[in-house]
């Protein structure tokens, strides 16, 4: 798993790759919370991620909480298939705004 973050003026941007599940996630969740804590908007890329498992979904759902917490934006961008249903079946597709590509995440967030 490897995490790559950017920090814009405007956002921040995180790129996973590899997989998130019950080996990688406290590591990710760590590096994910420190990102979030010092953002007011963000953008999470899964173009890379191959897997995710439930203890990826629970990151997830911490970084969501977090940002609406302190009222900030959080969206999700190129999941792919297996990704996507893994977050259809847990009903997360109803929790977080997921966009087909990355610019069209980041519009989102500087709109």
């Amino acid at each position: 798993m490897n995490i790559a973050i950017n920090k814009t003026p405007n956002y921040t941007e995180v790129s996973l790759s590899g997989s998130l599940d019950a080996v990688t996630s406290p590591d990710a969740e760590t590096k994910l919370m420190a990102a979030v804590n010092e953002a007011t908007a963000m953008v999470i890329d899964f173009a890379e991620l191959s897997y995710i498992s439930s203890a990826g979904l629970r990151v997830m759902l911490g970084l969501a909480k977090v940002m609406q917490k302190k009222g900030g934006k959080l969206v999700l961008s190129s999941l792919s298939q297996q990704v996507k249903e893994v977050f259809d079946i847990s009903g997360f597709t109803t929790i977080f705004r997921i966009f087909a590509t990355k610019s069209d995440a980041i519009s989102v967030l500087n709109g």
